[in-house]
């Protein structure tokens, strides 16, 4: 086995399969962050045996040992564990070693990886009490170590010839920690978005897969509204299959403007209209007899609240065809659409001879009702009244 490959297995110790994206890659930066330490205190000992310190390796030394129950921490219980098991060995370590060598060498300096590796690892909403707890742990070990220096709590152990190069030594050593504490952190940052990346490639393909498959059972579904209205010598039955028909249209193309463009979640529904109504116009066949005038910006909808609105644009258009057109009179509709403060604002207009009075109380206006049940759907403030014609104004919120 290649040094690389042991390495990345003991990075990967604790992995489990039901971790999400963020988990796996906590473990690691811990696992790698543990290893790097460890390697710290292995040069820690060389330069102690160097200098003839027997105190200091054996603190290194029995570090360097007791390191590895971290690993076995997040392997046998959980990354939340093995985050506090590091981080206290190493406040007890620094309390023990910055008391013993004195302030002059620098060992202090440490702290700066430590804090670097502590938001790293728990800077997450799911953690963030945990890094609370450790960085007052952090706190008062710093605390601890500058009241001793004060008050003199123990024996400085070094020689101050020996001073000048330990500070050296640490210096250089919490540099090659900072770059490689920063080089794991990055490199696993990377790699997390890269697989982000990957997933939401995936899941944009599928759903723009499921819109497809939805808008073609949904004219699967039209033609065979269409062969039962050709089969009906009924002119009722021909209308409400045309409703049905018209209604499924509308429905289908918002699907069918999401498949065709990279945004899944919003649609431009400015394009819609001007998609939507020429069809529906056809399909009435009411080209001849209709003038129609949009006035709308280049708003995004979001896709739950598109289909109500889509639904509501062929309720009333349809429902202008029925009942607003007057012998000698062009019918005249008007569609305004803007967006306000997160607020959509849309307004339907025709030139007919309006509601009747009693259209409130009346229950065989299904379109009316539909129109009213789908403003709720949204959440959206309504108004339908008679202004020289049928006028709808609504009004939702963006989501």
């Amino acid at each position: 086995m290649s040094i690389k490959s042991f390495a990345n297995k003991v990075i990967n110790i604790g992995v489990k399969p039901h971790f999400t994206h963020w988990e796996v890659h906590l473990v690691r930066k811990l696992n790698a962050i543990t290893l790097v330490a460890m390697l710290n205190m292995v040069a820690g000992t060389c330069f102690f045996v160097i200098t003839n310190y027997p105190f200091f390796y054996l603190v290194c030394t029995f570090t360097f040992l007791i390191a590895p129950i971290v690993l076995i921490f997040n392997n046998f219980l959980n990354y939340v564990w093995g985050a506090y098991l590091f981080f206290i060995i190493g406040f007890v370590f620094f309390i023990i070693m910055n008391l013993r060598v004195g302030i002059d060498t620098y060992l202090l300096l440490f702290y700066f990886p430590v804090i670097i590796s502590l938001i790293q690892l728990l800077g997450r909403k799911e953690l963030i009490k945990h890094l609370v707890i450790i960085s007052a742990l952090c706190l008062l070990s710093i605390s601890i170590i500058i009241v001793g220096f004060i008050q003199k709590w123990v024996q400085v152990l070094i020689d101050p010839t020996t001073t000048a190069s330990l500070m050296y030594f640490n210096i250089l050593l919490c540099i090659f920690t900072s770059l490689a504490f920063a080089i794991i952190v990055v490199s696993e940052s990377i790699n997390q978005e890269r697989v982000i990346r990957k997933m939401l490639d995936e899941k944009e393909i599928l759903l723009s897969e499921v819109f497809h498959r939805v808008k073609n059972n949904m004219n699967i579904v039209t033609s065979l509204l269409n062969l039962k209205k050709n089969m009906s010598d009924s002119p009722d039955i021909k209308a409400a299959l045309d409703d049905c028909k018209n209604r499924i249209y509308s429905m289908a193309l918002v699907h069918q403007k999401i498949f065709e463009t990279d945004n899944v979640a919003k649609l431009n529904f400015k394009d819609y209209i001007n998609d939507l109504l020429p069809e529906l116009i056809s399909s009435l066949g009411k080209e001849d007899v209709s003038e129609l005038t949009i006035n709308a910006e280049n708003t995004n909808i979001d896709l739950s609240n598109a289909i109500p609105c889509g639904l509501i644009l062929n309720e009333f258009i349809t429902n202008s065809f029925k009942y607003a057109i007057q012998k000698d009179k062009k019918l005249k509709l008007s569609i305004s659409l803007q967006a306000k403060n997160n607020f959509i604002e849309l307004e339907l207009r025709d030139n007919g001879p309006g509601l009747p009075l009693n259209y409130m109380e009346s229950k065989n206006t299904l379109g009316i009702e539909l129109i009213k049940s789908l403003c709720n759907q949204l959440n959206a403030e309504y108004k339908l009244i008679n202004d020289e014609g049928v006028v709808l104004k609504f009004k939702f919120k963006q989501k």
